[in-house]
């Protein structure tokens, strides 16, 4: 199983796919200056990733939700990034999920209002030095499918368990 966590921007799109072995980072940028040809270059970028390296029957998506925004032209260009991720993954029939920035923070980091250095610092205890080189958004990412490869393989267990109710018979009532 593999997940691909995504942090989105309206520049960029940093994912990380994720299985319980490795991980791989894979960013898409745009410097087109108008908003429409930005948002075709990331969603050309995106497409062609989705049809080539993503397994249709295997793999999750799990997105990060739009975080509070004061800026409504932001708000605006991040909901449709997040709508085109959306919608490229509903047209190759890939499950996906949005995932609330405060949830994964909380429960990957400990805090829900974790910090940059909070994220960096759980980043590298979980997976070495070797992600130092990667930058804010890809910390993000990464943390993001770790969110969602613990989410399915918690979903895996608990299926082949049967439900928890059984399993925890004569303990929950």
């Amino acid at each position: 199983m593999r997940v691909i966590g995504i942090d989105i921007s309206t520049k960029k799109i940093a994912c990380v796919i994720l299985d319980s072995n490795s991980f791989r980072v894979v960013e898409f940028t745009s410097k087109q200056k108008t908003w429409d040809s930005r948002l075709d270059d990331l969603q050309s970028q995106f497409w062609g990733f989705v049809e080539t390296e993503v397994d249709k029957e295997k793999d999750f998506i799990f997105i990060e939700e739009i975080p509070f925004v004061q800026n409504r032209q932001a708000v605006i260009r991040l909901v449709h990034v997040l709508a085109m991720c959306r919608t490229v993954a509903v047209k190759f029939n890939i499950s996906c999920t949005y995932v609330n920035v405060k949830v994964w923070k909380q429960r990957v980091v400990g805090k829900g209002n974790a910090s940059k250095e909070d994220i960096a610092d759980k980043a590298i205890s979980l997976y070495g030095e070797r992600i130092h080189s990667l930058n804010q958004d890809c910390w993000d990412a990464l943390l993001i499918a770790t969110y969602g490869l613990v989410s399915r393989q918690y979903e895996e267990w608990a299926k082949q368990e049967g439900s928890l109710k059984e399993h925890f018979k004569g303990v929950v009532k």
